[in-house]
C-alpha cells in the first residue's frame, strides 16, 4: 500500500498544483484589469506591489475550490482507469485507497487556517496601502481620517453623515442621528448641516439643527429648530475620531482583542464577529470538500470518461453554491440579519451534513 499511497499522492498534488496555479492567476489578471483601470499619477511601481500583496488573499480564497478540483480529477481518472476497481478486489476499501488524499486536505485546513491569519492579515494591510497610494491624486481617492460613509453604528441608534473629518472633528454636508428604541422603533431624531466637537463642553454644535421627538406610535411628539444646537450624543468623541480597522487585515487574537474592547465601549461587535467565525470556519471547507471530491468521483457507473466528466461538474457546482452562499449568508450576517456565528458557520454546517450524508450512503 505505500506505493500506492506514494503513487496517488503525486497524482493528486499535481492536479491540485494545477487547479490552483490555474485559479490564482485567473483571479489575480481580474485583480489586475480592475486596479489597471485607474490612471494614477505615483510610480507604476505600486500596481505591482499591491497585485503581489493580495495574492495570499487569492491564494486561501482559492484553496478549497483548488482542492476539490484535484480530487475530484484524480478520483475520477483512477476510477475510469479501473485502478481503484483492482484495490477494491484485493480487499481494499475505498476510504483506506483515499486515505492520502483525505491526510492532504486535513493539512490543508491546518495550514490555510496559519497562513490566513498570520500572512493574508498583514497582505491585505499592505495591499490597501499600496491601493490608497494608486488612487491618490484621482477620483477614487480614498484620505485616511476621512470619511464619506452611509452610516455608524453606535450604541443606540444611527449616525448618518456625509463628509467626516476624524483629526478634525468635525461633520460637513448633512449629519444626521437617529435613536432606536429596544424594540426597534425610531424615538429621536437630530439633524443639522455641520457639526464641530467643543471639548470644553464635550459636545457637538451643531448648525440649522432640529431635534424630532416620536411617540410609541411613531408620530411626531416634539419639534425643535435652532439656528445652532449643542448636542451630546450617546457615543463619546472617540467613536468618531478613531479610525476603525479593517477586519480583514486582523488575525484571530487581533480581532478578540477588538471585539472585547468594543463590547467595554458599547459599540457594534457585528462585524468582527462574523470575520472571528468565517476565519475558523472557512478552513474546514478544505477536509468537508475532500470527502464530497473524493466520493463524487467514484460515484455511479465506471463507463470511460464518465466519471471524470460528473467529477468536475460536481466540483464547479459545489463550488458555486459554496462560494455563492458563504458571500450572501455573511453579507446577511454583516448586516445584523442573522447571528454572526450563523452567517459564518451555517454554509459550512450544511455542507457538512451533505458530508455526513455522503459518508453514510456509500460505505465501501
Amino acid at each position: 500500500m505505500k506505493t500506492w499511497d506514494r503513487y496517488i499522492f503525486g497524482e493528486f498534488v499535481r492536479a491540485f498544483l494545477f487547479g490552483l496555479v490555474g485559479f490564482t492567476l485567473i483571479l489575480l489578471l481580474v485583480q489586475a484589469f480592475e486596479v489597471g483601470k485607474i490612471v494614477t499619477p505615483n510610480s507604476r511601481l505600486h500596481y505591482y506591489l499591491y497585485l503581489l500583496f493580495v495574492i495570499p488573499q487569492i491564494v486561501v480564497w482559492i484553496l478549497p475550490a483548488a482542492l476539490m478540483f484535484g480530487v475530484c480529477f484524480t478520483v475520477a481518472q483512477f476510477t475510469v482507469s479501473r485502478e481503484l476497481v483492482a484495490l477494491h478486489s484485493a480487499g481494499v476499501s475505498f476510504y483506506r485507497a483515499v486515505t492520502p488524499i483525505l491526510a492532504i486536505s486535513a493539512m490543508a485546513s491546518i495550514l490555510l487556517f496559519l497562513v490566513g491569519d498570520f500572512l493574508v492579515s498583514p497582505a491585505n494591510s499592505r495591499a490597501n496601502e499600496q491601493e490608497d497610494i494608486i488612487k491618490q491624486g484621482t477620483r477614487y481617492s480614498i484620505v485616511r481620517g476621512l470619511l464619506l460613509q452611509t452610516n455608524l453604528r453606535g450604541r443606540k441608534g444611527y449616525y448618518f453623515v456625509h463628509f467626516l473629518d476624524r483629526q478634525a472633528q468635525r461633520m460637513l454636508g448633512g449629519v444626521s442621528y437617529l435613536e432606536i428604541s429596544p424594540d426597534g422603533k425610531p424615538v429621536l431624531l437630530i439633524e443639522g448641516r455641520t457639526a464641530h466637537y467643543e471639548a470644553e463642553s464635550e459636545g457637538w454644535r451643531l448648525t440649522r439643527a432640529r431635534r424630532i421627538h416620536f411617540d410609541s406610535e411613531m408620530k411626531i411628539d416634539s419639534f425643535e429648530f435652532q439656528p445652532e444646537m449643542l448636542v451630546r450624543f450617546p457615543d463619546p468623541v472617540e467613536f468618531f475620531s478613531t479610525v476603525q480597522h479593517d477586519p480583514k487585515e486582523l488575525n484571530v487574537f487581533e480581532l478578540l482583542q477588538a471585539i472585547a474592547e468594543r463590547e467595554n465601549q458599547g459599540f457594534s461587535t457585528t462585524e468582527y464577529e462574523v470575520e472571528l467565525h468565517a476565519s475558523l470556519s472557512f478552513p474546514l471547507m478544505c477536509v468537508i470538500l475532500g470527502v464530497v471530491g473524493s466520493i463524487a468521483g467514484n460515484m455511479g457507473s465506471h463507463r470511460s470518461g464518465g466519471p471524470l466528466i460528473r467529477a468536475l461538474l460536481i466540483s464547479v457546482i459545489t463550488m458555486l453554491i459554496y462560494y455563492l452562499s458563504f458571500s450572501w449568508v455573511r453579507g446577511l450576517g454583516t448586516e445584523g440579519v442573522i447571528a454572526p456565528a450563523l452567517a459564518s458557520w451555517g454554509p459550512t454546517g450544511l455542507f457538512i451534513a451533505v458530508a455526513a450524508l455522503m459518508i453514510w450512503s456509500y460505505r465501501r
